[in-house]
């Protein structure tokens, strides 16, 4: 490990805006960047984006996650397969670390240790409202539809970025890009606003390629991944009157198709789309006796508490969490009970 920096003993965040954020990131010259494993384009766009921010700005910065990275997210990168702590450089001695879409140091993945420790990271940058606290410092935007939009606000206070004569540097935004579009949902979502909107232009004014963007995230699909679909509609069920969908995977489905995690990302949004679904529910392994959990829903269905009732979290509209069972039966039960009780209280 290339710091001597001890962890912080139970501290109370501290919780900063963005212009608080841009003023504490000039005053140190050596970053180390944390996204959560089993990373989305957001936490990716926003590490990646920083990353090049703090070198703009003539700082030492690197980016980790303690997982591989997806092929479709792998341009974000340089095409890169992984981005670990042992592949830093070796002249490499962090002053402070940052955290990037990261609700919960459980989400840190292998990483959790040290760095998800009470106060070891100095700064979450984050945008769930399930937020734990977990840093020394937070700069939180729960009502943002994408982490990289704060990440945008804290460049502008930082760069003073406009469309006209100092656009956005085209490598800080197409990763900052390619993360509002999806977890925005392509701009669908309910949480985007006119301001989502006033970045997107913003970053879009930078020359940057975004055609080729949305080809490699949503245009160009591998066939272990229509496979993946093939073997969600093969086990699609539906409850409570058709308004919840439902998928489980098992590792003999995994193997059968040869399907890899990156494959089934999209499964949730597919069986999300239906018409009449209000929630979506994919249920994934993940060792023995271990299940992820992924969540979906429309406007008003907040899939976010039933995620919490088990320990996950996330947003109203899209939710994860983790179930140790028996048996993915046994997952079903118990997420659907959950599930029973928010469409009794939010239908009444």
């Amino acid at each position: 490990m290339n710091s001597m920096i001890e962890p912080t003993k139970k501290h109370v965040t501290v919780q900063i805006d963005p212009a608080a954020c841009a003023r504490w990131l000039q005053k140190h010259n050596n970053y180390l960047i944390l996204c959560h494993a089993n990373p989305d384009a957001d936490t990716l766009g926003c590490g990646i984006g920083l990353m090049e921010m703090l070198r703009l700005m003539g700082k030492r910065a690197y980016c980790i996650c303690a997982s591989f990275i997806p092929h479709r997210l792998s341009f974000l990168c340089e095409e890169r397969s992984t981005m670990l702590l042992e592949q830093l450089p070796s002249d490499f001695f962090w002053d402070k670390i940052i955290s990037v879409d990261v609700a919960a140091p459980s989400l840190l993945g292998s990483y959790a240790v040290p760095f998800g420790e009470d106060g070891y990271i100095d700064l979450a940058i984050d945008h769930h409202g399930t937020h734990a606290g977990f840093a020394k410092q937070t700069c939180l935007a729960p009502t943002f539809a994408a982490c990289t939009e704060l990440i945008f606000d804290i460049g502008s206070e930082i760069f003073a970025w406009n469309e006209t004569d100092r656009p956005i540097p085209k490598q800080i935004a197409m990763p900052l890009y390619a993360g509002l579009s999806t977890d925005s949902g392509s701009f669908k979502f309910g949480a985007v606003t006119p301001q989502t909107h006033h970045r997107a232009a913003a970053l879009l004014a930078s020359g940057m390629a975004h055609t080729a963007v949305t080809e490699r995230l949503y245009g160009s699909k591998p066939l272990s991944a229509v496979m993946a679909a093939k073997a969600a509609y093969e086990d699609l069920r539906f409850f409570f009157d058709n308004r919840v969908s439902l998928v489980s995977f098992t590792e003999e489905t995994m193997k059968r198709y040869r399907l890899h995690d990156e494959d089934i990302d999209d499964v949730i949004n597919l069986i999300r789309s239906i018409q009449g679904v209000c929630i979506a529910v994919h249920i994934k392994p993940r060792g023995e006796n271990t299940y992820k959990i992924s969540m979906r829903s429309i406007e008003g269905y907040d899939v976010c508490s039933v995620c919490a009732s088990f320990g996950g979290g996330g947003h109203p509209c899209a939710a994860g969490c983790t179930v140790i069972a028996e048996d993915a039966a046994q997952v079903e039960q118990r997420i659907l009970a959950r599930i029973g009780e928010v469409l009794n209280e939010t239908e009444g």
